[in-house]
């Protein structure tokens, strides 16, 4: 009875660790299931799309264009930036976490789009923000 009661506490955390994860997991799902696309590709503008993933579900990235943070970018997100004809870089950051920069040319007339998120949605997203913190989040093209 005595061993019983010594892991109660470790089968109630365990308990609530699942149960969290599920209800989690379910309320990705949905959002994943609710996003409407946004198929407006305005000119002269970058659209960044950002994914809805598990890992930072509720955080925002820093969304950094030559060296300046001009705004924030949510989970399931479709943003516009307004671009002046010409070569610029940009990243995402969240935390100390800055991902590598992404260079891309703007053309007159023309909408840039890429994409950006997690690089780990598995179990090495619990250690490769300390051990790899340029690669936790990318920015690519589309």
């Amino acid at each position: 009875m005595e061993i019983i009661k010594a892991f109660l506490p470790l089968v109630a955390f365990l308990i609530l660790w699942f149960g969290v994860g599920y209800y989690y997991s379910r309320k990705v799902e949905e959002h994943r299931n609710s996003i409407k696309e946004d198929a407006s590709r305005p000119a002269d503008y970058l659209t960044l799309v950002r994914g809805v993933e598990q890992v930072n579900y509720i955080r925002n990235y820093k969304v950094i264009i030559d060296s300046e943070v001009v705004g924030v970018i949510a989970s399931g997100e479709t943003k516009h930036f307004e671009m002046s004809p010409g070569t610029h870089t940009i990243q995402v950051k969240i935390d100390w976490c800055r991902s590598r920069p992404c260079r891309f040319e703007s053309s007159a007339g023309e909408n840039v789009e890429l994409n950006c998120g997690a690089t780990y949605n598995d179990w090495r997203c619990m250690f490769m923000f300390v051990i790899r913190p340029s690669t936790y989040v990318y920015v690519q093209s589309a």
